[in-house]
């Protein structure tokens, strides 16, 4: 920037004015000046100067009007203000103030560059606070070409023979999606049994649930028509009806956080980059400008945890700031709401029977809302024909590390009879201790809809406890569980755990029970294992019961999932249980999963047990028929164009190649999530052509979609083109192809006279012209029609 020329007369200003506006322009900064009112009051002692200014090594991107007197460096408050200071009650009334003057103000002025920088603390900083919410998450954004109509059925199949007779049982899902909107589902078992006796032959179907599910991912809502359940809270139980539910569906926007977030506060003097870690693991990086910050994010952890705000400046010097905190998925955010809502009938004999239904109508509701960060109210009602219940409840968060606190109330009324229930808990959790106890305490009058209608008692009085602790030494948890149900005496178990896993991938656990109430209810079971490589391990394992003693020993070889090896268990047995050995192979491969052993036990006089079972999934997409593994929620056809053997990947794992018909199911998504899919161009042939190589697939639940990978084989030729006189054309030197039905194109003649061209149309020709010369050549036929292929030299006439 050019110096500007300092004028001792009032009168000169405004040319000057006029140069800085000009050097404005020039180097794209902006004026920040004072009001015109004040741009004439200057002494004739005093300069005035229009500088580049930095505020804490941060661009302001603006030309400030300074004054200069003497050695001392002078601004308007408008100025200083413009530039983001704040200046003290004193100073801001001046007309000029000294910048000496400002406690912490530290100025360096470079006469040469014209430039100013002005270091200032952070108290004097005039900006808001810059706030980052880590909470505001883009949803996955879906491309409706990829939804595609289809169906699937999900079967699980087991056989067992032995000298008592046969039994086959079966589990079948049909899923119906992409026709209209919502997934229509249908679930059956069935079940054949054959006697030693020819006559004794018994089969039986089962229906168990049929729906239709509407999913809305933009309100966060979800509708189920048919056989569904009723929702619960911790101190209510759910029911299985016919009817309808319409509830709020977190998982329709998996990316959105529902949980209170945690703020981190903390301030930079120089442009910096903040990174936030939790337990050790960070979780976001950050760009800042000087002044105060603040970072609204999810604990991401249940229980308590460490927060770390690590603030690297530019000049590389590092501070850390320490937080401690408490998260707990029982809390929602302030003003969020988690409801649903029921009615129908009852479903009675589930698994028993198909279509048995109540003949008395229900409702039910449930809503959990978020008040503030720490408290989360909920309430539950329900009610049928001579029944009707009400609660309320409440989950606290006590301070940052003091943990959850619960409480409820509810009320019934069936008939004459009023009852209450109350129940109180508390949880605290940390990475070496959780504890947990909670009571639920019911009067003798007390119902619900299921307790009414359907006889299902609900225990008087419900106790629950239990300690978990991590050491070095292992993991060891106790627990401790009272029910007492009416006219009947108290049940209490208690329980301990552990467990210990070495360096080498051993693992040791063992397991008590006791039942308090009955000493003869004594359990233990002490479990080892060790693995031998990658697939292999070996375990042993004794227990004692009630019924005595038992000794296990095996060996086993995990079946890799799709890799279609074998897989195989081989174990033993001694004690009071059952004295024998017990073999079976397994493979779980690209279209499903089959399992097939033998059981013997010695001390019986039967005949070994021979068991085989498989499971795995069925599907017409795409206009054909695929055999794939289970699938219980999302996933996708990937095409390649009709192009067979093309390796896909999902998150950058290869899950198999494609099939003849350039096809492949991927069977394990998860819905609504950004499933990312892709393709490795070095796996393909060189003359190969793609639009994109990796596609967000983002599926609907239990759905399928089709996801294209656009490709083709190219035809690449290349040779020289010579003149008349049998020299190459120039390097450099333009060609215009064209040629019948098709659009004219132009192309460059490379060193030697080389011609590129890819997928010439027929009969096409190449055109040349200079300021001496004009000639045209045909473009040579191609003995193929893709691939990379060099032909003979033409010669333009």
């Amino acid at each position: 920037m050019t110096t500007p020329t300092h004028k001792h007369c009032r009168r000169s200003l405004p040319a000057s004015r006029l140069r800085q506006a000009v050097a404005a322009a020039v180097t794209g900064l902006a004026l920040a000046d004072a009001p015109a009112s004040d741009a004439t009051d200057i002494a004739v002692d005093e300069h005035v100067l229009y500088l580049d200014t930095r505020v804490n090594e941060a661009a302001t991107g603006k030309l400030a009007r300074f004054v200069r007197r003497g050695d001392v460096l002078l601004a308007s408050p408008a100025t200083l203000w413009k530039l983001g200071l704040r200046l003290p009650a004193g100073a801001a009334t001046r007309h000029l103030v000294e910048l000496p003057s400002l406690a912490g103000l530290s100025v360096q002025y470079d006469a040469p560059r014209q430039r100013l920088d002005l270091l200032a603390p952070v108290e004097m900083l005039d900006r808001p606070v810059t706030h980052i919410d880590l909470t505001l998450t883009e949803a996955a954004p879906r491309d409706a070409r990829q939804r595609v109509p289809g169906a699937v059925l999900n079967y699980d199949l087991y056989g067992q023979r032995s000298g008592e007779g046969s039994n086959l049982s079966s589990f079948n899902e049909l899923r119906l999606f992409g026709v209209g909107r919502g997934v229509w589902s249908n679930t059956m078992r069935s079940r054949l049994h054959a006697g030693p006796a020819k006559a004794d032959v018994r089969a039986r179907n089962t229906r168990l649930d049929s729906r239709w599910q509407l999913d809305l991912p933009e309100s966060m809502i979800t509708l189920t028509v048919g056989d569904t359940t009723t929702s619960a809270l911790e101190w209510s139980r759910a029911t299985r009806i016919g009817g309808i539910r319409l509830s709020r569906n977190f998982a329709l926007q998996p990316y959105r956080i529902t949980t209170p977030p945690a703020a981190f506060s903390g301030e930079a003097v120089l442009p910096s980059t903040v990174d936030l870690y939790i337990d050790g693991i960070r979780q976001s990086t950050h760009s800042l400008l000087p002044g105060r910050f603040q970072l609204d994010g999810s604990p991401s952890l249940n229980g308590t945890g460490h927060a770390q705000l690590v603030i690297t400046d530019i000049n590389g010097q590092r501070r850390a700031l320490d937080f401690s905190l408490y998260g707990s998925p029982r809390l929602l955010q302030a003003g969020l709401s988690d409801w649903s809502l029921e009615g129908g009938v009852i479903r009675r004999e589930y698994g028993q029977r198909s279509f048995r239904y109540g003949d008395v109508a229900l409702a039910s509701a449930s809503l959990r809302h978020g008040m503030n960060k720490h408290l989360t109210l909920q309430t539950h009602v329900e009610g049928s024909h001579g029944i009707g219940q009400t609660g309320a409840g409440a989950v606290l968060l006590l301070g940052q590390r003091g943990g959850v606190v619960s409480g409820s109330w509810a009320s019934s009324r069936a008939g004459a009879r009023t009852g209450q229930q109350r129940g109180l808990g508390y949880q605290w959790t940390s990475p070496r201790l959780a504890a947990a106890a909670s009571t639920l305490r019911r009067s003798a009058d007390y119902r619900d809809v299921a307790a009414v209608h359907e006889g299902a008692t609900l225990p008087r009085r419900t106790e629950q406890a239990s300690l978990g602790i991590s050491t070095p030494a292992g993991q060891l948890g106790l627990s401790y569980v009272m029910q007492q149900y009416p006219d009947t005496s108290r049940n209490r178990h208690a329980g301990l755990n552990w467990s210990l896993t070495s360096p080498g991938g051993a693992l040791l656990n063992l397991n008590i029970n006791r039942d308090l109430t009955d000493h003869r209810g004594e359990s233990a079971f002490l479990y080892w294992s060790m693995p031998l490589d990658r697939h292999i391990a070996t375990a042993a394992s004794i227990g004692h019961d009630r019924g005595g003693n038992s000794l296990s020993v095996e060996a086993h070889r995990s079946a890799s999932r799709g890799q279609g090896e074998l897989g195989w268990r081989a174990q033993t047995s001694a004690g009071n249980h059952r004295y024998g050995a017990r073999g079976e192979i397994s493979q779980h491969g690209n279209h499903g999963q089959w399992t097939a052993g033998l059981d013997h036990d010695n001390r019986s006089g039967n005949s070994p047990l021979l068991y085989a079972g498989a499971n795995g999934g069925i599907a017409w997409l795409g206009g054909r028929l695929h055999a794939l593994p289970r699938v219980d929620d999302a996933f996708a056809l990937v095409s390649t164009s009709g192009v067979a053997g093309v390796p896909v990947q999902l998150e950058n794992r290869t899950v198999g190649v494609t099939n003849r018909h350039g096809q492949l199911l991927i069977p394990h998504l998860t819905a609504w999530q950004r499933n990312q899919l892709s393709i490795d161009p070095l796996d393909l042939p060189a003359d190969m052509l793609l639009e994109t190589v990796r596609h967000d697939a983002v599926p609907e639940t239990r759905s399928a979609i089709q996801v294209a990978f656009a490709m083709r084989r190219t035809l690449a030729i290349q040779f020289g083109v010579r003149d008349r006189a049998g020299q190459w054309l120039p390097a450099g030197s333009r060609l215009t192809l064209k040629a019948p039905g098709a659009p004219s194109a132009t192309t460059l003649v490379g060193h030697e006279g080389k011609v590129y061209l890819l997928d010439p149309p027929p009969l096409a020709h190449l055109y040349f012209r200079s300021d001496s010369d004009a000639c045209s050549a045909a473009v040579p036929e191609a003995p193929l029609r893709e691939g990379r292929i060099n032909l003979a030299d033409v010669v333009c006439q």
